[in-house]
Parts: C-alpha cells; sequence; structure tokens
C-alpha cells in the first residue's frame, strides 16, 4: 500500500515539474533529495507522470533572432482539411493545428509562405515564447487571486518584440544536429544520439549548451493529467498586455503566450470539471467590460501534426 496521499503525489509532481524546469538534465538521485524524497520514489512518480500526461519531458523552442524567425497564420476556410494536408508536405511547416472557432486552421512555419491561404485572418512573425511557471493550487483559488488582481489599478504597456543579431556561440554546429534529437525531449538516451551522429560526448555537450542558449524551456504541466483539461486558443488585443501575461499566469496548468503583431497570442487549457471553463469565459467578458482588451477570439484545436523528427 502507497503510503502517499493523492495530495502528496500532486505535491511530489509538482516539486518534480520544477525540478526538470529549472534543470531538464539532473540526475535522479540530485533531484529526490531537492524534492525530499529517494530516488525510486522520485522515479516512480516522474515515470507515472508521463504515462498519465501529468507532464511532458522537458522541452526546447528556438529564441528569434534577425537572421532566424518563425510565422504563424490563422486561417479560416471552408477547405481547412485540403489545407491541412498540404501544409504536411511543405518543408518549412514546423506545426500545424485543425482548430474549431474564430479560425480554422493554425499554420507554423519557419520561413513565410510565399503565397498566403485566402481568408487569412492574422498572420505574422512570432516573438520569444513566454511560459509562466505553473503554480501549486486549484483552479478555484486561482480565479480567487485573478479576481483580487484585476480589482488593483493597471498601467498600459505592450510587449516590446526584437529581433537581434544572433550572438557567437561555440558548439552552432554540434547544436543543428542535435536539435532535432532534443525538440521535444532534453532528456534522451545520449548514447544512441552520439553513436547515430558520429560525434563525441564532448561535442554533444557543446551543441546542448549551444542550444539551451538559443532557446527556452518548457515543461507542459497539467497537475489532473492531460485528458482532463480543454484546450483553447486565445487572440487578445490589448493595451494591458503585461496584465494579460500575469493574469494567464495564475492558472495552475500550462500555458504557452507570444505575439503577433499587435496580438497576444496564447494557448492554455481549462479543467473539464467544476466551474472552471464558466468561470473562465466570464473572465474573458470582464476583461471587455473592464476595457482592459477592445476584443479577442477564441478556437479550440481538434488535433495537430509536426513534421517526423
Amino acid at each position: 500500500m502507497s503510503l502517499y496521499s493523492q495530495e502528496d503525489i500532486h505535491h511530489l509532481q509538482h516539486c518534480i515539474y520544477q525540478t526538470f524546469l529549472e534543470k531538464p538534465r539532473l540526475y535522479y538521485d540530485m533531484g529526490a533529495k531537492q524534492c525530499g524524497t529517494v530516488r525510486n520514489t522520485f522515479t516512480k512518480y516522474w515515470k507515472l507522470g508521463l504515462e498519465d500526461k501529468v507532464f511532458f519531458p522537458p522541452q526546447i523552442r528556438l529564441k528569434m533572432y534577425k537572421n532566424r524567425k518563425e510565422y504563424i497564420y490563422l486561417v479560416q476556410s471552408d477547405k481547412v482539411h485540403e489545407l491541412y494536408d498540404y501544409y504536411q508536405n511543405q518543408p518549412n511547416t514546423i506545426y500545424l493545428a485543425y482548430t474549431v472557432g474564430k479560425f480554422d486552421l493554425f499554420i507554423q512555419t519557419s520561413k513565410p509562405l510565399r503565397v498566403i491561404p485566402n481568408n487569412t485572418i492574422l498572420q505574422g512573425s512570432r516573438s520569444n515564447y513566454i511560459f509562466p511557471k505553473t503554480p501549486y493550487y486549484s483552479f478555484e483559488t486561482a480565479f480567487e487571486k485573478i479576481e483580487t488582481f484585476l480589482d488593483q489599478s493597471h498601467e498600459k504597456s505592450s510587449l516590446v518584440v526584437e529581433y537581434p543579431e544572433e550572438p557567437e556561440i561555440k558548439g552552432a554546429s554540434y547544436g543543428w544536429q542535435i536539435y532535432p534529437y532534443l525538440k521535444y525531449n532534453l532528456r534522451p538516451n545520449y548514447t544512441s544520439i552520439v553513436r547515430k551522429l558520429g560525434i563525441s560526448f564532448t561535442s554533444f555537450y557543446k551543441g546542448f549548451e549551444y542550444l539551451l542558449k538559443v532557446s527556452t524551456v518548457l515543461l507542459p504541466y497539467y497537475p489532473h493529467g492531460f485528458r482532463q483539461y480543454s484546450q483553447h486558443f486565445f487572440v487578445f488585443w490589448s493595451d494591458y498586455e503585461d496584465l494579460l501575461c500575469k493574469l494567464f499566469g495564475f492558472l495552475p496548468c500550462h500555458v504557452s503566450i507570444t505575439k503577433i503583431g499587435e496580438a497576444l497570442l496564447i494557448y492554455t487549457s481549462i479543467q473539464r470539471e467544476g466551474v472552471s471553463k464558466d468561470r473562465f469565459f466570464r473572465l474573458c467578458y470582464d476583461l471587455l467590460k473592464l476595457e482592459l482588451v477592445s476584443r479577442y477570439w477564441i478556437a479550440i484545436p481538434g488535433f495537430h501534426w509536426i513534421p517526423d523528427l
């Protein structure tokens, strides 16, 4: 019989999430010490968390520079299934989402499209991603904190998007060799990658350190398991962009924020059970009434595609 209550497990898995977010390559025994447990227990609940999709492996998303940008296109179309199939065969496509709502297709590319699909309602190069750290409390507590937060006074603000020159960092050539193997998991079997690419462990670690410097680390975390949440894309136009980033940071699940032109694109999840969904959409309505946003769109992803890495 396990000596851990469900609350103990949630608390430990949140600690594991924080540990690997900060130090993606940390050994299990060191992680266990940080979480006040033993190696076997730490490892057990890390692996169970991966199986139950409480969290996903630590990952990286590239930072944007003058010489390297990614582009996002939101498309309305009655033939979205044809576009979905078409863009899977285009060499610069890095992500597609088939959605329901204000837009029907989310396209992300590593180069600008030569031909923009008809009825593209938002397009542009993205900013660096913002991934707020997921707090340890319930959605009910989150909404209480948000309501208190909104009662405060707020200054207008805008996220500054810049595309600087990429700095010269050693290990770049090795970094791009190992990037496809690490983008969605920073904790694979490194030995197999080294052997497959025919590089040394020293070269691998040089490439690894390079990627960490030109990327943002994330670790998607869903305390009750990914299947217990409904995912949403939100697009906001607001003169209070810092406020929106802080507001979504109160939510106790994975949140992704980027800026495209004058709009914030936010991907987040809402717990299916309870009143979380109703309260959240009411919150969006309140943001309009308080004139903290001028307008917003919503789309729900049905399924997505990424290249076979």
